[in-house]
């Protein structure tokens, strides 16, 4: 536990604003003595890790005009390191590149989306893509499809399998006007790792409108199916359908519903194309749908027992109100500025879940999956909001942690928890196991952050200062020590100011979700970022200096004057204190 180094790759806070979602880091690779890992601001970077020290760094971002970001951890392939990037809401073109390990030079680059068509494909599966989008697409936004997690390498076949990410902007109709597929959009695509061609693909959203990226965690298995052998790649992705398919063809063995899904009736194994449902099209008016953009799996990883034969899925049972905004105009740094979320819509009286009228609560459930049976063989009892990734050991235990700050242990077979240690953090990582002495451990890591401050958080970061912490446990270890009680925050009085425009406090609510509601969670949820419906009377007086000066830009405030004027300082200003005052009157 003896601090050893720290390597800062000295991000600027201007990045804060291209990130989405937030300032994250899913993980690094190691071989031998070398570290690798990508930063916020598009580089990767090749760290001694004996010492912390740089050996080389390389520029991975094609253009950075644009809001590209890397919040994915590298993998490593024979001798290459392979990185995506992030950015698809923020109107970015995305691909996937690999890199020589020893020298950071740049191996070969694979394009998921087409560019702009006065500009020569960069290789053949950009030209067959182009031909599932619209003549009129969007060229000027990006078409997002980036690559911001889920790489896996199968080194049998010397091949990288790729999840790619969600369109931009997201409805299909506003991205390519007259539809297509928009292929390599919410795709699997299996890469060979000497030349960078593509070996087969398969799209598990066409047409993508949701957000449902195919960027969870691929997990790659050999099993037995109908009395054969198969070497098999699984998915949980977003949509809701957990997909077995075989690594070697990329033939759709299986695609059944893992959590309650709306947007599609089926997913046909022959054409492997999903039926979609009415409900899907919000084109028109709102619809309520399931999943959510939040997936029914994200980012957290899930685990695969070789002992059960079991998948071990994150699952979030949660719906969302898709609308659009008339009129509304894409922003430089909120392409989606024409769909509108509402995360908690009511739900009616009787529905497939069972919950009862009122503003739905979601839930988080861990399930085991049988991939060959294709149905779920266990679930947990369910939790609010989200829980963390997945940890599945030879001892036959499930590992997970959660918002409230427990670490729960499961049995893999039957679900039955064995443990829960209670930790005072909330946990989002998925656990790690490992032996030292002939001692086994288990390591996370806690902390309450990312983009889950932009939901409320629960006990544990409510109650205990959100340090970040490493926690490891090992059978007979100590009690786990609890953080220091968080300390009562002030709250201040109200701004003096008592009468309003309506109609500038309405433009201002506009402003707020188009450039600060990313980190700044609507009515001051206590999330780590300041609480903008609590402020000290003259902070509200020197919102110029703080937002466009950038009078804070040295603790991650960035400036915003090059997409804000004075005049929408007024507007927000105006926003902020009115719903402040109602706020505070409520409250009291």
């Amino acid at each position: 536990g003896k601090h050893l180094w720290t390597y800062d790759p000295e991000v600027p806070g201007l990045w804060a604003r291209k990130a989405c979602c937030d300032m994250v880091n899913r993980g690094v690779s190691i071989k031998g003595s070398t570290l690798y890992v990508g930063t916020t601001h598009g580089y990767l970077d090749a760290v001694d890790i004996t010492t912390g020290t740089r050996i080389w760094r390389t520029d991975t971002l094609t253009d950075r005009r644009r809001s590209y970001t890397i919040t994915g951890a590298p993998r490593l392939a024979g001798d290459a390191v392979i990185i995506g990037n992030g950015g698809a809401e923020l109107g970015v073109r995305g691909y996937v590149s690999a890199y020589d390990m020893y020298t950071g030079k740049l191996k070969w680059r694979f394009f998921t989306v087409p560019g702009a068509p006065d500009v020569p494909d960069e290789h053949a599966e950009v030209t067959q893509a182009r031909k599932t989008w619209a003549k009129d697409t969007k060229w000027d936004f990006g078409l997002g499809g980036t690559v911001w997690d889920s790489l896996v390498y199968d080194l049998a076949l010397n091949w990288i399998y790729v999840g790619v990410g969600n369109g931009s902007p997201w409805p299909i109709w506003s991205r390519s006007p007259g539809g297509g597929d928009n292929l390599f959009l919410s795709s699997i695509l299996a890469i060979d790792v000497a030349t960078g061609q593509l070996q087969w693909h398969y799209q598990t959203t066409p047409g993508d409108s949701w957000d449902y990226t195919a960027t969870q965690h691929m997990i790659l298995a050999d099993i037995k199916i109908a009395g054969r052998e198969r070497k098999l790649l699984m998915q949980a992705p977003k949509n809701g359908f957990f997909y077995v398919l075989d690594r070697e063809t990329g033939e759709l063995l299986s695609a059944e519903p893992y959590t309650h899904v709306t947007w599609a009736k089926k997913v046909d194994l022959e054409t492997g194309r999903p039926e979609l449902a009415d409900v899907s099209d919000y084109s028109e008016k709102p619809q309520t749908i399931f999943p959510s953009m939040a997936g029914g799996h994200n980012w957290q990883p899930m685990a695969y027992s070789k002992a059960t034969g079991l998948v071990y899925i994150p699952t979030l049972e949660m719906p969302a109100e898709y609308f659009l905004v008339p009129k509304a105009k894409p922003e430089p740094d909120n392409i989606n500025a024409d769909v509108r979320i509402n995360e908690r819509p009511k739900i009616p009286v009787s529905n497939a879940l069972g919950y009862s009228r009122g503003v739905y609560q979601p839930k988080s459930v861990l399930k085991a999956w049988d991939p060959v049976e294709n149905r779920e063989r266990w679930r947990s009892l369910p939790q609010p909001w989200w829980s963390g990734g997945v940890l599945a050991t030879a001892g036959n235990i499930v590992v997970q942690g959660s918002l409230d700050g427990a670490l729960t242990i499961f049995d893999a077979e039957t679900g039955r928890t064995l443990r829960r240690i209670y930790t005072g953090t909330a946990i989002m990582a998925a656990p790690i196991s490992y032996i030292l002495d002939g001692v086994q451990y288990i390591a996370v890591l806690g902390g309450f952050g990312g983009s889950l401050k932009a939901y409320p958080p629960l006990s544990a970061p409510l109650k205990y200062e959100n340090f970040e912490r490493l926690l490891v446990f090992k059978l007979g270890g100590a009690q786990t020590p609890l953080p220091p009680v968080k300390a009562e925050t002030p709250q201040y009085e109200a701004h003096t100011q008592i009468i309003f425009d309506l109609r500038l406090a309405a433009q201002g609510r506009e402003l707020f979700l188009n450039h600060c509601a990313r980190c700044h969670s609507y009515r001051g949820v206590a999330n780590g970022y300041p609480n903008l419906w609590d402020l000290h009377s003259e902070t509200y007086d020197q919102f110029k200096d703080i937002v466009l000066d950038g009078a804070y830009s040295y603790a991650g405030m960035p400036r915003f004057d090059d997409v804000l004027s004075d005049s929408d300082m007024t507007a927000l200003r105006e926003f902020l204190l009115q719903d402040e005052a109602k706020f505070k009157k409520y409250t009291k």
